[in-house]
């Protein structure tokens, strides 16, 4: 593994910023492989910016689907169908 420097993010700002200003920075969230990557030389971060702790228990629908950063547990697996479209797909 090459060396890297570990930065915990604060806040989205702070986390932005510091990916925007380190050429070769990668962002570290949960349920990422990034860390096994790393250990077999498949990916070479000079800065791994931290954002678990930004992570969030509400899942929001935007313009493009559901996004969100949630952490696995009562919101794990796939999304579900809205009721009205499974009872127009299976009904």
């Amino acid at each position: 593994m090459n060396p890297f420097r570990y930065e915990r993010a604060d806040d989205v700002p702070g986390a932005v910023s510091t990916v925007a200003c380190a050429p070769g920075a990668a962002y570290l969230a949960g349920g990422t492989n990034l860390v096994d990557l790393m250990k077999l030389g498949v990916a070479t971060p000079e800065v791994l910016v931290d954002v678990r702790r930004l992570t969030s228990d509400r899942v929001e629908r935007g313009m493009r689907g559901q996004r969100s950063l949630v952490r696995e547990g009562p919101h794990a697996g796939p999304p579900r169908a809205p009721s009205r479209m499974a009872a127009t797909m299976f009904g």
